[in-house]
């Protein structure tokens, strides 16, 4: 996708680097700075008990793969970038949509440990009654 200085790129997935953007020094330190977001995530998903690791490509952007090792089907790649016409960085389900700040892993986690539940789990827990373990 050719993009002018003018015209950004917002039709690129997030997370993935513009067209001859690796060619500055510039992005390496974005990169690394992306990178960092997602091994904070990664330490906080294993210490759910999910099983995370950060995975680099030579032609995309970093993204964390999550797995939940009880339903190895469950898995989920997250990316982070920033928001389109902003400098706030997000991680981003594998779909394209904005999942949480990276300034809050917590509730990053949280939610991707509900989405990685198996359904029957998860309808226990709605079903179970308050008070109850």
């Amino acid at each position: 996708m050719q993009t002018t200085a003018q015209e950004p790129a917002v039709r690129q997935r997030p997370g993935a680097a513009a067209a001859g953007a690796a060619e500055g020094r510039g992005t390496q330190v974005v990169t690394d700075r992306r990178v960092g977001y997602l091994q904070a995530l990664e330490r906080e998903l294993d210490a759910r008990g999910l099983v995370a690791r950060v995975v680099r490509t030579r032609s995309g952007p970093a993204f964390l793969r999550v797995v939940n090792p009880a339903a190895a089907s469950l898995a989920e790649d997250v990316t982070c970038a920033p928001v389109p016409d902003g400098h706030d960085h997000y991680f981003w389900w594998s779909w394209g949509e904005r999942m949480h700040r990276v300034d809050d892993v917590g509730g990053a986690a949280l939610k991707l440990a509900h989405v990685l539940q198996p359904l029957d789990q998860r309808s226990a827990r709605v079903m179970r009654p308050a008070g109850r373990s």
